[in-house]
């Protein structure tokens, strides 16, 4: 009787840890609840994580492939968007270790094809985006083919680059994300080891540390065996949604989750290559002013909840991607998907959360200065409509991808042609000054006698991109 009273005890103790676990309370059921709405007919995503290098969650969600009903698995190859870039920075790190370059080498030493601006670009400005290169698919976008709509070459990447006859900032002064400092690194690795970029990363890195998942979309009609296929979801609808560009080495990473843990592993601490090598690739870069920029070689440097957060997030099409290093609890976590609507950051920092703890969410309520409450005298007015017709004209910039806009003045407003059936309209903010809806603001020059003769565009990670009329 005492036994079975012992028992029952023993049994009521248990009822509330077991009630607990019920309601999530273990790692991997908290994880579990952050993907509890995939399902089996929808995209996936395949997730990894490692404590202090041991494997302690490796599960897949959703379908690899829609129309043949083909499930994510662990073992699933997916593409990592810019995840990709801390690869290229390895291989330069290497090569700069191997003595064949140094990383406070002028670019134009290995691409002369680069024209000359204010000051020298040096290879490490590139691997930290301060080099003020502008972004070569920013600029192609500008044609009204933006990525992902047409296929681009490595070679188109680089014609469009060394076209720039003017940078977004001086060199080292700022830092501004840019896929065009990749495009240069590749370039520089295939120039200096005499090997593609496929060839030197799966020598040096992919083979010896045996990521056998891993290559690149050099060729993106190669088969790819255990690939997923990437969709985007529109007005209730899945739809393909696959990279069909050869560009790579800003992205073009093909890889699984298991493979970027091994690659993972380099962060804790194995010296494979070297201490100095290891610590190139985390040390935050510095701008002329000697300010941090967030950023080291092909990494972001920054905190989650006050702890140390080496990583990079990695969207290409309708793929996404994860990487992440926590080094004081040391926790990798890696997240790859097929799916465009999926958030890599998001669900990936939560997963850290789980061992770092949340971050905090403050709110912060705007203050109101003096002078918001001041009329601005020295704004200048907005165009009238009579006399938007001074801005008619053919304007063509050959840095553009030799592009012509065609701009008309049509029932009171500013028109943009750039290809058949596409036209856009400009809105005037002050003076020669216009904005548009997703196209980019624009600036109108004149010359000595006042009269138009021109104009820039600013889009995201491209400054004042030169049209002439």
């Amino acid at each position: 009787m005492k036994k079975i009273n012992l028992l029952i005890s023993i049994l009521t103790l248990m009822l509330p840890l077991t009630l607990l676990a019920q309601k999530g309370n273990t790692t991997e059921q908290r994880i579990d609840a952050l993907f509890a709405s995939f399902h089996n007919e929808m995209p996936g995503v395949a997730v990894a994580v490692s404590l202090d290098g041991k494997q302690i969650y490796n599960k897949a969600f959703g379908l690899a492939n829609l129309e043949y009903n083909v499930p994510n698995t662990t073992a699933t190859i997916f593409e990592a968007g810019s995840v990709s870039k801390q690869f290229v920075a390895a291989s330069v790190l290497l090569l700069a270790k191997e003595g064949r370059l140094s990383l406070k080498d002028d670019v134009r030493k290995f691409v002369p094809e680069l024209p000359v601006y204010d000051a020298p670009i040096t290879v490490d400005m590139l691997l930290c985006h301060t080099s003020g290169l502008k972004d070569w698919g920013a600029i192609y976008s500008l044609t009204g083919w933006p990525r992902t709509t047409r296929v681009y070459t490595q070679e188109l990447g680089y014609d469009i680059i060394f076209r720039q006859k003017s940078l977004n900032f001086y060199p080292g002064s700022q830092y501004s994300y840019s896929n065009s400092n990749y495009m240069m690194l590749t370039l520089i690795v295939e120039r200096v080891s005499g090997l593609s970029l496929a060839q030197f990363t799966a020598q040096k890195f992919f083979g010896p540390m045996g990521m056998s998942q891993t290559s690149w979309r050099d060729n993106h009609r190669a088969i790819v065996p255990g690939r997923a296929t990437a969709y985007d979801k529109r007005e209730g609808r899945f739809l393909l949604n696959m990279p069909f560009e050869d560009l790579h080495g800003p992205g073009g990473l093909l890889t699984s989750t298991h493979d970027l843990q091994v690659w993972n592993s380099l962060l804790a601490g194995d010296d494979m290559f070297g201490k100095e090598f290891a610590q190139n690739r985390i040390t935050e870069r510095r701008l002329n002013n000697g300010e941090g920029c967030g950023y080291a070689a092909g990494l972001t440097i920054g905190k989650y909840n006050g702890n140390e957060e080496i990583a990079h997030s990695g969207s290409t099409a309708g793929y996404r991607a994860w990487l992440a290093w926590y080094p004081e609890k040391r926790i990798s976590v890696v997240l790859l998907s097929n799916y465009a609507q999926f958030q890599p950051v998001q669900i990936g920092r939560a997963i850290a959360g789980i061992f770092v703890g949340e971050e905090p969410v403050t709110s912060v309520q705007p203050v109101a200065k003096a002078e918001d409450n001041v009329e601005d005298k020295t704004a200048s007015p907005k165009r009238e409509h009579k006399s938007l017709a001074e801005y008619e004209g053919e304007y063509f910039s050959e840095e553009a991808g030799s592009i012509t806009f065609f701009i008309s003045f049509e029932a009171e407003k500013l028109l943009v042609k750039r290809k058949a059936d596409e036209v856009f309209s400009l809105t005037n903010i002050s003076g020669d000054s216009f904005t548009s809806d997703g196209n980019g603001e624009y600036l109108f020059t004149r010359d000595r006698r006042g009269r138009i003769n021109g104009f820039k565009v600013s889009v995201m990670r491209a400054s004042d991109i030169p049209f002439y009329r």
